[in-house]
């Protein structure tokens, strides 16, 4: 939600909570109750609608991702070390010069099509790396592919959460328009809940941004 969105859900919030501590004042079924629990199932289709438009996606596969490197890292390594006694075989496990992610899952998928040779896991295992060292970067490769898709689906997610919002916050208005006009003449001749609407039902407006510094005319020195 945008700055002005919010403001107008914390608006809501309280024009529920006003509703909810005067609840006694209002007959069951009457029109007030009605939007009053209108905008209580406003608020929760906004959380809801709210939670769609927060990706929490990006940091799990960059963890993925970061696992992958030191699965490769590991390989390249090892790979150096048996080159010792046998000359060019380090040359395909090398590292990618660009770190990107595209590079980096093409460098793994070349990785695992060399360890899929006859005989070749087994080198690396006499070298301590796991036995099932294969399988781990194939699982790394799976979850990071996995995890595109999903994000893919949440940036989708995530404009129909953003337009979800707009029409909800429209209908949030409409019944505290409504709801004003109740108010009002339920407690015409009442201060106190009069003052208290009034506070539940204003919406903030944006703070101001203070001139900067440089934009104040310095002042003028005195003639000599």
């Amino acid at each position: 939600m945008n700055d002005r969105e919010t403001r107008r859900y914390d608006m809501f919030a309280r024009v529920r909570t006003f509703g909810k501590d005067r609840s006694t004042d209002f007959s069951p079924g009457s029109k007030a109750a009605g939007h009053f629990a209108n905008l209580t199932r406003i608020l929760a289709d906004l959380d809801i609608a709210k939670a769609g438009q927060e990706g929490g996606r990006a940091t799990a596969k960059n963890e993925l991702l970061e696992a992958l490197r030191i699965d490769l890292q590991d390989i390249a390594r090892t790979a150096r070390a048996i080159e010792a006694t046998e000359p060019g075989f380090a040359a395909p496990y090398r590292l990618p010069d660009n770190s990107s992610q595209t590079a980096l899952l093409a460098t793994a998928d070349a990785v695992v099509i060399e360890l899929a040779q006859p005989g070749v896991p087994e080198r690396f295992i006499a070298y301590e790396l796991p036995a099932d060292f294969v399988q781990d970067l194939k699982d790394d490769l799976r979850a990071i592919r996995e995890a595109d898709a999903a994000m893919d689906s949440d940036d989708q997610d995530s404009v129909a959460s953003t337009a979800a919002v707009a029409r909800l916050i429209r209908e949030g208005m409409a019944e505290v328009t409504q709801l004003d006009a109740i108010v009002r003449n339920k407690y015409a001749r009442q201060a106190e809940p009069l003052r208290a609407w009034e506070s539940a039902s204003h919406t903030e407006r944006a703070p101001r941004r203070e001139k900067a510094a440089a934009d104040t005319p310095a002042p003028t020195p005195p003639a000599p």
